[in-house]
Order: structure tokens, then sequence, then C-alpha cells
């Protein structure tokens, strides 16, 4: 398998670690080859009292300043492997904005999080994000950051070979323009943050090898990921090998030393860590990992996160039709009685909320996925829609069927037509040591539940009373839960109806807080829905959104 190999400065053979001493930012590194090096990292700074607060007034946690330190003292080229849902983006955002000298930064992430780090970026960083969004966009010199997709690190600058060259035996990719390889070194960049470093597992992948290329070029390497290990400890290797090649140059060495192995009564496997504490104070450099329980103080009661995604090629067409049309109804309202415009305007929002729930289906059931894979605990989602319900949960009976035993098989569900003795039942079986995930009508769930042996919680699709939404927050913190805090994760389609009432709800909670101490205030729907309809008159076209 490829690797990165680091190489003694004095004698150019392969270097691994043997002993190493910090000064300050400087790193003493001794080699087994006999000789040192000195590594110099970035100036450190002091991060407590940096000026990192977000566009709409919010400040990091502690420990989300203390993992941007982390990443100081690690000279920018570290694995943050917190829970999931902890903030590890704005961790990595608040290293970049103590450091602008580690800018411009490459993003490599999924397709689907383009956006979200997009946005993130600019509301914790006030960085100049670039969204790659083909292989064909180039590289724009003067940029904070490049958002790029995994599959994309490959695949720009290639094309597939066309039918001569097939005839000639050319099967490979062909080179048609600069690479992102280039196109970076063109740019200068200087660091590259991998987000879901477990999705290059595989050593001898294309991704793998093109990340692995890439982060050649750069001093700093920034990976994330909730669950760095999905199958077996091999998969380590990889991003380990990236962020240290002096500590971890070999995977066979790798597996000889850290991993076990086991028969399966066909061939040996590669199995867990063999010293798990040794592991991680061999690794604590330059590896973090926190979990919920370890971090609570710092949480509200009620933990709201957003995650944005896109809308897809197909969502998009209609919603941008259904859109045009809103603008039209919107302009002749003038010649319209109030209860004609005001039916009217709820219809159209109506529809624009569903084309957006559909939209969500993938990016919630990603979610879900990586959630039950990283915690052992229970998660409630709340969708609006039956269909869009219904659609989630054929998918995530799909998914579940290749999930080990222990995450949980079977998807529970609570919909408007069960009636009160199947409700109990699925809430019985919901609170049970073998289902973790479950599906409800926010409006049928929202009232008479009580979830106290749960505390994780997805609203995927937003209501046009908020009060509905805290309604089913406050089936959470009841009699006999054991959670200090409530994870609230509310998805967001950027640049829709979605994203421009979220923003003016939590403006509008914004201002309670501040004049009420944080006491709950009635919500007007109406006012909300006209004043959404002006906004999504003006903005609506914009594809950004804030």
């Amino acid at each position: 398998m490829a690797r990165v190999q680091h190489h003694c400065p004095t004698c150019n053979k392969p270097a691994t670690l043997a002993g190493e001493m910090k000064i300050g930012k400087l790193s003493i590194r001794r080699y087994e080859c006999g000789h040192n090096e000195t590594v110099l990292g970035v100036a450190p700074q002091d991060i407590d009292t940096l000026d990192v607060t977000s566009l709409d007034g919010k400040r990091p946690f502690k420990y989300q300043l203390e993992g941007g330190q982390f990443l100081e003292r690690a000279n920018g080229r570290a694995l943050i492997a917190d829970e999931m849902a902890l903030g590890k983006t704005v961790q990595a955002e608040i290293f970049l904005k103590a450091h602008p000298e580690c800018l411009p930064a490459l993003i490599i992430v999924k397709s689907g999080l383009r956006v979200q780090w997009s946005k993130e970026s600019v509301r914790w960083g006030d960085f100049m994000p670039q969204i790659i969004d083909d292989t064909k966009t180039p590289l724009l010199k003067g940029m904070d950051m490049y958002i790029a997709s995994l599959d994309s690190t490959w695949r720009i600058g290639y094309r597939a070979p066309n039918k001569e060259e097939k005839k000639q035996g050319i099967v490979e990719p062909v080179k048609c323009g600069e690479t992102l390889e280039e196109q970076m070194i063109r740019c200068k960049v200087k660091t590259i943050v991998i987000d879901e470093c477990q999705l290059i597992k595989n050593g001898n992948s294309k991704r793998t090898n093109a990340v692995r290329k890439l982060c050649s070029h750069v001093e700093h390497v920034i990976a994330l990921s909730g669950t760095p290990i999905k199958n077996n400890a091999a998969e380590y290797f990889p991003i380990l090998n990236i962020l240290r090649p002096d500590k971890f140059p070999s995977e066979r060495n790798f597996l000889y030393q850290w991993c076990d192995s086991y028969f399966d009564g066909y061939k040996t496997k590669t199995g867990g860590l063999k010293n798990p504490k040794h592991f991680l104070d061999y690794t604590k450099d330059f590896i973090i990992r926190r979990e919920r329980k370890d971090v609570l103080p710092d949480l509200p009661s009620i933990f709201r996160q957003f995650s944005f995604c896109d809308l897809g090629d197909i969502v998009e067409k209609e919603y941008q039709k259904t859109l045009r049309e809103f603008n039209d109804f919107y302009d002749d309202m003038p010649n319209m009685t109030v209860q004609e415009s005001q039916g009217g305007i709820l219809a159209f929002l109506s529809r624009m909320r569903h084309l957006t729930g559909i939209a969500k289906i993938d990016p919630t059931c990603e979610f879900v996925e990586e959630f039950v894979m990283s915690t052992d605990r229970k998660l409630m989602i709340f969708v609006h829609h039956k269909d869009v319900g219904q659609t989630m949960k054929i998918k995530l009976d799909k998914m579940a069927k290749e999930w080990p035993a222990e995450w949980g098989k079977e998807i529970l569900e609570i919909t408007s037509d069960m009636d009160s003795y199947q409700r109990d039942e699925a809430i019985t079986k919901f609170s049970g040591p073998d289902h973790r995930i479950m599906i409800g009508s926010t409006l049928a769930s929202g009232e008479g539940l009580n979830l106290q042996f749960c505390a994780d919680m997805v609203m995927m699709e937003r209501q046009w009373n908020p009060a509905n939404e805290e309604q089913a927050e406050a089936r959470f913190p009841r009699p006999g839960q054991t959670a200090d805090k409530i994870n609230a994760t509310y998805f967001v389609a950027v640049g829709t109806v979605d994203e421009f009432f979220s923003e003016l709800v939590e403006k509008k909670r914004e201002i309670v807080t501040e004049t009420l101490a944080g006491r709950a205030s009635k919500w007007d729907q109406s006012s909300l829905i006209t004043e959404l309809s002006r906004v999504l008159r003006e903005k609506g076209g914009q594809k950004w959104g804030w």
C-alpha cells in the first residue's frame, strides 16, 4: 500500500521517531537513524482571549477553544476525534482564525457538507470561501478557503478516455487540465482540513491516494472524525500515516505492533487496538477526543445545532418553479382579499417546505448512521410530512440490515393514524435496550409523549409555529431524565424557505433571551408567516441565503 514517508534531513533515510522533546514552539525529534531534527511550530496565541464570535453573536464553548489550542500545540497537524455534534468544524476554524499565516486552506469534505462548511467558515471565521461545485470549477487566487468534495480530489483535471483511446488500450483517466494538486500549489494552499477522515480508510483507493498526495505539499493537516475506526483498527492507518509518518511509517508495523488479529475459520483478520491505553498515550500529542459527558457543563440545557444541506438537482428544479409561481402570486396580492392572500401564501410556503423535507432525507439518513456508529444513545427524529417519514424509514430499514446487531435493527415510528395503544407499544419498545431510532410526526408526537430515556433529537422539518418545535423538545427533559443536556439538531436546506425561516426564528429567540432572561414567549405564527413571505420575495432567489 502507498504511504507517506518522512525522511531524516541529515541522512535522508526514512525517519522513524525514537523520542521527542518540546520546548515552547520548538519540537526536537530524535530518529532511529541517530539524527535529530528541530521542528518549528506555529507561534502560540492567547486563544482564550481571541475574539472568536460568530456573526450571530455566539461564543465558542470552553472545550472548543481548548481544541483550537490543542491544534496549535500540534503545529496544526492533528486529529480532532470528538463525539459527533460537539463542533469539530468550529475548532478547526478557531485555529485558522488564530493563525492567518496558515491560510489559505483546502477543505476536503463529503459532497453534501460543502455548503455547511461554507456557511460555518463565514459565520465563525469571517473567511472568504470558494465552493468547488464540479471538476471544472478552477480555484480562484485570493480566497481564504477552497471547499472541495472528497471524490473531486482525484477527478479534477482528468477525463474518461474516449473511444479512440479505449481502442488503444487506455483505461485510466486522461489528464485534460490543471489537477487539484497543481491548482493548490498555484494558490499557495498552506493547510488541508480532512472532514470525516474515516472515509479515506482504504489505503489503496483513488480518493485516499489523492488526499495523501495533496497533503504532501502542506505543513498543516487537520483531520476531523467522530468515528475514525468504523470496522477494524487497520482502517486507522491511512490518516495516522498522513498526520505523523514519523510515528506510523509502515502499515505492516502498525498492524503487528498496535492491532489485534483473529482467525475467522478461513483467514486471519484484523480486530481492534491491541493496547488502547498505550495507543492513547502514544498519540496524545496529536489526537484528542472528548465525549458529551466530558463537556456537559459547557452545554446549554437544550443544545440546538443546525446542519445545512443542498436541495439536490431534482428537487432544486421543482423548488425554483414553485418559487417563481410564488413571486407572481405575491406581486398580484394587492388585488386579492386578505383571506385569499393569506391562504395562498401558506399554500406556497407549505409546498416549498415539503420539497425541502424530501431533499433532507438522504442527509438525515447519513447523520443517523454516523450517530448509531459513534454513540450508544437513542435518537428521535421529528418529521412533518407523512411521505417524508415513510421514505426515510424505508431507507433506514435498508441501511440497518447492514448494521452490526448492537446498533439496533428495527427503526420504530409514531404516526398520526396510530391509536393510543399502538403509540404506547412503540414508546415501550423504544425505551428498551434493543431499539435506538424512532421517527415521529412532530404534531402527533409533540404532546403526551415522555422521552426521558432519550437525549438526542433531530428536527428534520420546521413547523410554522416554533411553539410546536419547543413542545417536541420539551418531551426530553422529563422526570427521570438521566442526561443533563438535550442535543437538538435542526436540518436546514440552504437558500430556501427553510433557511429564511430559521434565521427569523433564531433572531427572535435571541431577542427573547436578551429581554426576558431566556423565558419563553408566545410565538405569533401569523406575523412570522407574513415576515417570512416578505423575506422570501426579496431574497428567495439568492442561492446562499444569509
